[in-house]
């Protein structure tokens, strides 16, 4: 698509359907007070109500990524469907196993977005067009935190969890009933579509796959420290820095705001850069500011570094996605390749915040202790680790593409 008009419209359409998953993937905290009075649910409970929603987001992707080469945008649209259903179980529910339920059908009906918006916009953008698209859908990461932290906690506040899930129910459906207009999503995949048993044997195939496994190895980096400096930075704000809750709870808030502005400048860089510099750059910038976030002394020198992590985590997110649509050897390909790079994200979602917990139980969280300088060293060794894969990636990128004239 050449259009500006229509592919801006396109582009913004799919923008929503990240921010719905931006908002699902963070509600828990919004609800928590409520559900630990009301039902004297545990931290590591609540902890998995998350965590929950983040392994059906994963385990659904090929599944979603299959589907959604044989049927398309409509895929995505029963996705949102799913979501806001699983949403109104959540409201309606009041023992912890209906929750687990609840939030599990939440992340499988969110784990069409990637592979399908990838596919989507591979299948519908002219080549030139593709970047900017993906950095205005990545953008909706930063729109669905920003608008969930600013906007729920009052709601929360006057009618409880019941309140904010039936609200993000709303937004779901509202989301995909306007996005019901757009035509790139309701029509079938261009060509003759394939059997299911072809598409999954080749699905199965993309484990042989080398420059998509070395896209893994850099998606597994952004990945483990973005979520792991989330999930800890506000603890160590506050038991480091002496920051309050409240400061803590808006820094999360302005990494939601740095990667919102990372996303199209991301996208921007990476039609001038290449995939392969945004890859190694980003990686090296996280890298440098993880390890440095817990050295530098005071609190507005650590948030410098703190954003400046949660710029680049989603500044190469459009590269990433793009990546996944190159490395894939035919059309089809490119949801399921997405929906194992997503289903291969569990490695750093789970394992680099748990590790840095680790890490903390053993050398201590206190002022005077290094269980913090240790847990920002491993979410920097886990950006090394995508730099050492988007090296490689780019070396081997470089190697077919001068293969190509003698071949």
């Amino acid at each position: 698509m050449t259009r500006r008009g229509p592919g801006t419209g396109l582009a913004l359409s799919l923008m929503l359907f990240m921010a719905v998953h931006a908002m699902f993937m963070s509600v828990i905290p919004i609800v928590t007070d409520d559900l630990q009075k009301g039902f004297s649910f545990s931290a590591s409970q609540i902890g998995l109500l998350t965590s929950l929603y983040m392994v059906a987001f994963a385990l659904g992707s090929i599944p979603m990524g299959i589907l959604g080469s044989r049927w398309g945008g409509k895929v995505l649209l029963a996705g949102v469907a799913v979501m806001a259903l699983g949403a109104v179980l959540f409201a309606f529910s009041s023992s912890y196993p209906w929750f687990i339920a609840a939030r599990f059908v939440q992340g499988i009906g969110a784990s069409a977005t990637l592979p399908v918006v990838n596919m989507l916009v591979s299948q519908t953008f002219a080549p030139t067009e593709r970047a900017k698209a993906l950095g205005v859908f990545g953008a909706g990461l930063g729109v669905g935190v920003i608008a969930g932290l600013f906007g729920l906690p009052g709601l929360a506040a006057h009618g409880g969890y019941r309140a904010v899930f039936l609200a993000v129910a709303g937004v779901a459906l509202v989301v995909g009933i306007v996005n019901l207009a757009q035509k790139a999503l309701r029509r079938h995949p261009p060509g003759r579509p394939e059997s299911f048993s072809v598409v999954i044997r080749r699905s199965a195939g993309m484990v042989r796959n080398r420059r998509l496994l070395l896209l893994i190895v850099v998606n597994i980096g952004a990945s483990g420290i973005i979520v792991g400096l989330v999930a800890w930075t506000p603890a160590f704000l506050h038991d480091m820095r002496g920051a309050s809750l409240a400061v803590a709870a808006y820094v999360s808030a302005g990494i939601g705001a740095a990667q919102l502005i990372g996303n199209p400048l991301g996208a921007r860089l990476m039609l001038h850069w290449g995939k392969g510099a945004m890859y190694v750059v980003s990686l090296a910038a996280m890298a440098v500011s993880a390890a440095v976030i817990p050295l530098v002394p005071g609190l507005g020198a650590g948030l410098v570094f703190i954003l400046v992590a949660g710029f680049f985590s989603m500044a190469v997110f459009p590269a990433i996605l793009a990546g996944a649509a190159d490395t894939a050897h035919h059309p089809d390909d490119i949801g399921p390749a997405t929906g194992l790079l997503n289903l291969t994200n569990l490695v750093g979602t789970l394992l680099a915040p748990w590790l840095f917990g680790v890490l903390l139980d053993t050398f201590g969280a206190g002022p005077e202790e290094s269980g913090f300088r240790s847990g920002y060293l491993l979410l920097a060794l886990f950006a090394l680790v995508g730099v050492v894969g988007g090296v490689a990636l780019t070396a081997a990128w470089r190697r077919a593409a001068a293969a190509e004239p003698a071949a």
